[in-house]
């Protein structure tokens, strides 16, 4: 199952989130300069219908970035720097389609020591 990990920064946080450049195989094909949305369910059993992502243009190398639901997303999770997502792509078992998932997880300092909570 295709997956990536990240540590969110200020400007995923506040902005939208840059993706690894080799993931956009995983997702849906990407039509060239506009947003493409899909469907993500969260751990939670929450369906955000307006996932987007969309390649930046203008640096050195483009670069794919999450955005739309994204940034509710955050909001609604209460991700801060330093917290952590996981996104993965399952498939359906009836008809073998992907079904796009993410999970959270809060970063806790305790006594010196960084410990991860459960996924939401």
């Amino acid at each position: 199952m295709p997956s990536f990990e990240k540590c969110l920064t200020e400007v995923d946080v506040n902005k939208q989130v840059a993706i690894p450049s080799d993931f956009v195989q995983h997702l849906p094909d990407y039509e060239g300069g506009r947003t493409i949305t899909f469907p993500v369910h969260d751990v939670s059993g929450n369906l955000w219908e307006n996932f987007g992502y969309y390649i930046r243009k203008g640096d050195d190398y483009p670069k794919p970035v999450f955005q739309k639901d994204w940034r509710k997303y955050v909001r609604v999770k209460h991700l801060r720097p330093g917290d952590k997502i996981i996104f993965r792509v399952e498939r359906n078992g009836d008809n073998g389609a992907p079904i796009y998932t993410i999970a959270a997880q809060k970063k806790i300092e305790l006594f010196g020591s960084t410990i991860w909570g459960p996924e939401v």
